[in-house]
C-alpha cells in the first residue's frame, strides 16, 4: 500500500503519537475518553448509538449500507477501490480517505468517505470490513457489517482520529 510520507507515522513525527504528544491520548487528556467524559460514549448518551437512534445504523436506514445503496461499496462503484483507481491505495499515490494503524504502526486499513455521515472501512487486502457513522460530536462510531458497534474514533486535533474499543482502551489511530 502506498502511504504518503506526510501521512506515514513512521516517517512523519506529526502523525506519530509516540513523538507528538498532542495526538497521544495517554499524554493529552482532552482526547482520552477515560479522562474526558464528553467524548466517552459510555458517559455521554448523545454520542452512544445504543442510546441515540439517529446514529445507530440498525435503527436509521439512511446510515445503513445494507439499506442505502449510495453508501454501499458493492452497489456504488465510486466508493469501491476495486472499481475506482483514485481510491485504490495500491494504485493511487494518495487516497482521499484515512490510513489506519495499530499502536505498533502496522497498517490496519484505509477509509473512503461515502457521505457526510458514513465512512467505509477496508482492510489492507481491500476487503470491506466495517463502516463508521458520525456521532455529530466530531467523532465516529464504528460498526461491523452485522451492524454491531465495535469501536469509536475520537478526533486527535491533527486531521486524524484515535480509535478506542468500547471500554475506552486506545487501540489504533488514523492519519
Amino acid at each position: 500500500m502506498k502511504i504518503p510520507f506526510s501521512r506515514n507515522p513512521i516517517k512523519s513525527y506529526s502523525k506519530n503519537p509516540a513523538k507528538s504528544y498532542s495526538i497521544n491520548p495517554n499524554k493529552s487528556y482532552s482526547i482520552n475518553p477515560l479522562k474526558s467524559y464528553s467524548i466517552n460514549p459510555q458517559k455521554t448518551y448523545s454520542i452512544n448509538p445504543l442510546k441515540t437512534y439517529s446514529i445507530n445504523p440498525a435503527k436509521t436506514y439512511s446510515i445503513n449500507p445494507g439499506k442505502t445503496y449510495s453508501i454501499n461499496p458493492l452497489k456504488t462503484y465510486s466508493i469501491n477501490p476495486h472499481k475506482t483507481f483514485s481510491i485504490n491505495p495500491y494504485k493511487a499515490f494518495e487516497i482521499p480517505g484515512f490510513y489506519g494503524f495499530d499502536l505498533d504502526f502496522s497498517i490496519t486499513g484505509f477509509t473512503i468517505t461515502a457521505n457526510k455521515q458514513v465512512i467505509i472501512i477496508y482492510n489492507p487486502n481491500m476487503e470491506w470490513t466495517s463502516f463508521a457513522v458520525s456521532n455529530n460530536n466530531g467523532g465516529y462510531n464504528v460498526f461491523d457489517l452485522n451492524l454491531d458497534w465495535i469501536s469509536y474514533w475520537v478526533n486527535n486535533n491533527s486531521d486524524g482520529f484515535n480509535e478506542f474499543d468500547l471500554n475506552g482502551n486506545w487501540i489504533g489511530f488514523l492519519t
